[in-house]
């Protein structure tokens, strides 16, 4: 049996044990943590920096200095981006390597909890090898068709399997409505190119519209549901006022950070507003709601973020919570690219067994 090293908190409370690090925790580590950094770097050079740069003109004599930077960043994008696909393709191995170690996964004389986790990981692998498989064709319908429905019953059964993981209903809340985030875009992205296309009818604004801006909100009502779920984990004797303050790096981060976002969502670029293109284009983002949402949602998810971050090298929930949120903020909504939803499996692994990241 494993040695265990308990840490425990400045308030006495004491932190998830963390069992000692072998030879497949330390690779797991740093490829984990090589697959963070490496999409986030991507999802700013690469999704990020290269639509700005469409709207800014480059072929003025004396913008030739940007427009070479500009071209060798977004290079550097594209390779940033195939590494942090590889990566997430060792991340996965590697995860599920551990969880065979951990876990006895199958079907026969199983606990519902294996099974279930078992069916969430051969749709995540399922998914994986047909978006290889894509890669060799222009365009396949009926390939995009079973990827779709292959995603959502990976995300299915890893909802399914924290919710049997997580007894509090605010968890149970929060995973529900994480699923209907997902649900609801590749539902209406299925209906859109296998169904109403084949019937020769047009459903985006009843049907298409309507799911896409649903599956939104639940996204930014699950910000609210994560600062709790996170913020407040342990928290009895502490108000939220004092925990608040506890952490106020936490606050500083979340502020700036949603400053950032204020700020360019009134600065205009070609006549457009720039936050709504990049939502889409970066995350996939359609901003139908209120501002005011975006900016709550977004304050609250960078406060967890950073929260979490805080205290992550004691506990493994909150480490496994830093990583897995990241990881889902940066796969983003839609989907519009491959390595997104690559990103969100895996955090969402993390997030529904936390004991992936126990190394010291």
């Amino acid at each position: 049996m494993a040695a265990t090293r308990k840490v425990y908190k400045k308030n006495d409370r004491p932190a998830v044990a963390v069992p000692a690090t072998n030879n497949l925790d330390g690779l797991l580590k740093w490829t984990l943590i090589a697959l963070v950094v490496s999409a986030l770097a991507e999802v700013l050079i690469w999704r990020a920096f290269s639509r700005i740069g469409v709207f800014i003109p480059k072929d003025e004599p004396r913008l030739a200095g940007f427009k070479a930077f500009y071209d060798g960043s977004v290079k550097v994008g594209e390779v940033l981006r195939n590494f942090a696909v590889v990566l997430a393709y060792g991340t996965l191995a590697l995860l599920v390597i551990k969880l065979r170690q951990s876990v006895v996964l199958g079907f026969s004389k199983q606990a519902k909890t294996s099974r279930v986790l078992t069916i969430g990981l051969v749709a995540t692998l399922l998914v994986f090898g047909l978006t290889v498989a894509l890669l060799g064709l222009v365009e396949s319908s009926f390939g995009s068709l079973v990827l779709r429905l292959a995603m959502l019953v990976a995300f299915g059964s890893l909802a399914v399997y924290y919710w049997q993981r997580n007894q509090d209903w605010v968890q149970h809340l929060f995973i529900a409505l994480l699923f209907v985030g997902y649900l609801l875009p590749n539902t209406a992205k299925i209906l859109h190119d296998s169904v109403f296309s084949t019937l020769g009818i047009n459903g985006s604004l009843y049907v298409y519209e309507p799911l896409m801006e649903a599956g939104e909100l639940a996204v930014l009502i699950n910000a609210v549901l994560l600062f709790v779920i996170y913020t407040r984990r342990g928290n009895v004797g502490a108000s939220l006022f004092q925990d608040i303050r506890r952490h106020w790096l936490a606050l500083v981060g979340a502020i700036v950070l949603t400053g950032v976002f204020v700020g360019l969502t009134f600065l205009t670029v070609a006549e457009s507003f720039i936050v709504p293109i990049l939502a889409l284009y970066v995350l996939g983002y359609g901003m139908h709601w209120p501002l005011a949402l975006y900016v709550i949602g977004l304050l609250l998810l960078l406060y967890t973020l950073f929260y979490c971050l805080g205290q992550s090298r004691r506990d493994i929930v909150m480490r496994a919570g830093a990583l897995g949120l990241l990881l889902l903020l940066l796969g983003g909504y839609s989907f519009n690219i491959s390595d997104q939803y690559m990103f969100a499996l895996v955090g969402l692994l993390l997030l529904a067994r936390p004991e992936l990241t126990a190394w010291n």
